[in-house]
């Protein structure tokens, strides 16, 4: 009866030991912070750029995923857009905008840094292309997923996002917007891992001699 009994609690604690080293990977919710930037017809990246009657603001983020998404989608608020990849506002000039093209670069301040430590900032460039003229404009976006990974000293992950196509009335603003799907895991330290299953693995062993 006695030699059941410790069987047992051998086998519940090197179950305990076991699930304690898979639950150290368990996946954590995904923190992205960084900023966007604009550029019209192949020029420079700048914070606030306009053709004709359309002026991209850019715009800085912050947040975290909720059970491995997120999206930003924060109102218009040219110079001081904030959850957003930054806004379009058209004025009511009689213009043609197709032909145009515009890129978007997300660069992202966290997490960080990317592929194992290679460097503390990456970037999304998303290309785009104008439609439009006096009756509003349609900004057309790649809308391809693309994945990030990283990891570094406390913990690995990937993301994924795409940018959402943009109308603008004339007069008005619009927000450029973006979906993120991700997940993390926390690294562990060595030493910790190494001894608890090294500590399960001997329980199971004298399990299996008794």
């Amino acid at each position: 009866m006695i030699k059941l009994i410790l069987k047992n609690k051998s086998r519940i604690l090197a179950l305990g030991l076991l699930t304690t080293v898979a639950g150290l990977a368990t996946a954590d919710e995904v923190r992205l912070a960084g900023s966007t930037l604009g550029s019209f017809n192949g020029g420079p990246f700048v914070p606030t750029q306009t053709i004709l009657g359309l002026t991209y603001v850019s715009s800085t983020f912050d947040n975290t995923t909720v059970g491995g998404l997120l999206d930003f989608g924060g109102n218009p608020s040219p110079g001081v857009d904030f959850n957003n990849m930054g806004s379009f506002t058209l004025t009511n000039m009689d213009a043609v905008y197709t032909g145009q093209s515009f890129d978007l670069q997300v660069i992202f301040t966290a997490p960080t840094p990317l592929n194992g430590g290679q460097s503390a900032i990456f970037t999304d460039l998303i290309r785009g292309t104008v439609k439009g003229g006096l009756g509003g404009v349609f900004v057309d976006f790649e809308n391809e997923p693309k994945t990030f990974t990283w990891a570094n000293e406390t913990s690995t992950g990937s993301f994924t996002m795409f940018v959402n196509d943009v109308s603008i009335a004339p007069g008005q603003s619009a927000s450029v917007t973006a979906h993120v799907e991700g997940s993390q895991q926390p690294v562990p330290e060595p030493t910790v891992i190494a001894g608890l299953a090294c500590g399960a693995l001997g329980l199971l062993r004298r399990r299996k001699k008794a």
